[in-house]
């Protein structure tokens, strides 16, 4: 039988037993026997915790562990008031006070919700919120420990404690809450939804519970002590929560939910200082002085993180565009660079009057030598081929050298007429020919190039697409006539509107 189906069948006849304990035992052991029923429901939950926490994930079993710490924790405060009911049947804990481990419990449910491991960031200001969630659960203790063992015990001083026992249940309900909020991961919005709802659970029924103990005689509501543990058993019985599949709160809500969440630390501590300036000065100036520190040291982890993960992501805009606009294999601009780089210095050569040539390069014979020595050999001349391309254009200002895909190049000459051009690209091609990588198939026995150039005189504007085509078209002159030459057709192009000045 699945545990979803036989958990209420269990939680059904301990809270029938219960209330039959509470309508119909006798006074001198009715508490007993109630707390002996609580603690029943709650060693059960811990059970379904326990097996929760086996079967999650490992790294949200943490999460799951603290959880059912705070469960323990509990456990061992109701121990403590059993223990002490057997010993005065009207439980006025005059044996044990179990306040310790209620604060204990309190605790481990804050850890719970600031527990976040999954970066050393994160990992570095879940230990700052321990801190300060430490340092809330002890001052809160001295508090209730003070207020405890004051004599004499008045009903004034049992309200006060009602309501710092409300105020720590709804600080835990609102923090747990505000971590649902933020949580991103489906796995971790589970948790963090169950941690959330026990919380409030735990914080509302028990202020019910103490306001009619105060206000009445009847055993009754000690029946809702056991409540806010059924409840976090039967969903903890429930490892697919189907209301939750289609709650997906927005990145503004995270991020705001995210950023109040530990401002709720540190404004807590400052309250609980504030409180204690009138019993231990020294005590509240420290706990101020620690939410502050703690705040600003956790503001400085996370500014520090930012700007690292800013600059990280600058170098990585940077990689990925190089990446974008460089041939993987050549290392010189690959087709979309050649455009980038085409389209401004076309533009600054027109807007200043000046030549601008285009010279589109070929590997005369480059499938024919792939079929002969492999494509590995193939690469390995393509890359000479750039790397000679690339060092005698970078010994004549203005030149460009690209990749254009497959064994062709292209060579952007600005400011240089149709004669300087030309000179340029006849000397790339004698540098290819003596570089005299070996070519059986070929013509020349070596490895050559053609290479086609087009023009644009002075004073003209044409377009540098129709430039590139004309280029083109010279390259396929060149290789008819018998490559390993250049071909210019400046003078044959259209000379086009001249640019007015």
């Amino acid at each position: 039988m699945k545990v979803q189906s036989w958990t209420p069948k269990i939680y059904a006849p301990l809270l029938l037993g219960h209330l039959g304990v509470l309508l119909f035992a006798g006074a001198g052991s009715i508490l007993a026997w109630s707390y002996a029923c609580v603690l029943t429901m709650l060693a059960f939950t811990a059970l379904l915790c326990w097996r929760r926490m086996r079967l999650g994930v490992s790294h949200n079993r943490p999460l799951w562990s603290l959880l059912l710490g705070a469960l323990l924790a509990q456990g061992a405060a109701f121990a403590l008031l059993l223990t002490d009911a057997l010993h005065n049947p009207q439980g006025t804990l005059t044996a044990f006070d179990p306040t310790f481990y209620f604060c204990l419990g309190s605790f481990a449910l804050i850890a719970a919700a600031a527990y976040n491991p999954l970066t050393p960031m994160r990992r570095a200001t879940t230990a700052i919120d321990g801190v300060l969630a430490c340092a809330i659960v002890g001052l809160f203790y001295l508090m209730l420990h003070g207020l405890l063992t004051a004599e004499p015990a008045s009903p004034t001083s049992a309200r006060y404690v009602m309501w710092l026992f409300d105020a720590m249940g709804l600080f835990v309900a609102l923090f747990a809450t505000l971590r649902f909020v933020a949580a991103r991961r489906a796995d971790e919005r589970r948790f963090h939804f169950v941690l959330a709802a026990f919380a409030w659970v735990d914080a509302l029924l028990p202020a019910i519970h103490n306001r009619f103990i105060l206000l009445s005689e009847s055993w009754l509501p000690e029946w809702l002590l056991g409540l806010p543990f059924v409840a976090l058993g039967v969903m903890l019985s429930r490892r697919n929560t189907v209301w939750l599949r289609g709650y997906q709160p927005s990145r503004r809500t995270r991020q705001a939910a995210a950023s109040l969440a530990p401002l709720m630390l540190s404004l807590a501590l400052c309250l609980l200082g504030f409180a204690q300036l009138g019993r231990d000065r020294p005590l509240a100036m420290g706990a101020l002085l620690l939410a502050v520190a703690a705040y600003g040291v956790r503001t400085t982890v996370l500014l520090g993180y930012h700007q690292a993960v800013e600059e990280e992501l600058r170098n990585l805009r940077r990689d990925l565009h190089h990446k974008s606009v460089r041939d993987e294999l050549t290392g010189l601009l690959n087709r979309a660079g050649l455009r980038q780089v085409l389209r401004r210095a076309w533009q600054v050569a027109v807007r200043a009057r000046r030549p601008f040539a285009i010279a589109v390069v070929d590997v005369d014979h480059f499938k024919t030598f792939n079929d002969t020595y492999g494509h590995l050999a193939g690469d390995d001349c393509l890359s000479l081929v750039a790397h000679a391309l690339r060092a005698e254009a970078g010994m004549q200002p203005g030149v460009v050298v690209a990749r254009y895909g497959g064994e062709e190049f292209v060579v952007l000459l600005s400011g240089l007429d149709a004669p300087a051009a030309e000179a340029v690209m006849e000397r790339l091609r004698a540098h290819i020919e003596s570089l005299q990588i070996r070519h059986l198939n070929a013509g020349h026995g070596v490895v050559t190039i053609s290479a086609g150039l087009a023009v644009m005189a002075a004073g003209t504007s044409l377009a540098s697409e129709k430039l590139l085509r004309a280029a083109d078209d010279a390259l396929y002159e060149a290789k008819r006539g018998g490559r390993n030459q250049v071909r210019c057709v400046g003078a044959a192009l259209p000379a086009g509107p001249p640019v007015k000045a």
